[in-house]
């Protein structure tokens, strides 16, 4: 059994989507990194149903949200922000799994 609350993992993740800022005009960018990884986080949330997520989905959901970061060009300390509320919320199955998730990508303007 997952000690990953997935309701509250989910909430946070589809949040820090939500909430953080796009400093990326390049719609197709948007499209691909932003729109797409979100709605596989919504169909993968509800394919789970009622049951939490491991900590190895809860891994690929974070890939996911890594990829709307890097599309959207956000900051490092806000990044860092919605991760650690993520972990918070989240529970102990995914202590560790945020903190070692990968470093985003830096993107050359």
């Amino acid at each position: 059994m997952s000690d990953i609350d997935g309701k509250a993992f989910f909430g946070a993740v589809l949040k820090a989507i939500a909430c953080t800022r796009n400093h990326n005009t390049d719609q197709s960018e948007y499209a691909a990194g932003v729109l797409e990884p979100a709605t596989r986080i919504r169909e993968f949330e509800k394919e789970l149903g009622e049951r939490p997520p491991t900590r190895a989905e809860a891994e690929q959901v974070l890939g996911w949200l890594e990829s709307t970061f890097r599309t959207k060009r956000t900051p490092d300390e806000e990044r860092e922000h919605y991760l650690a509320r993520i972990a918070e919320v989240s529970g102990p199955g995914l202590s560790g799994a945020v903190a070692s998730g990968p470093a985003p990508a830096r993107v050359s303007v």
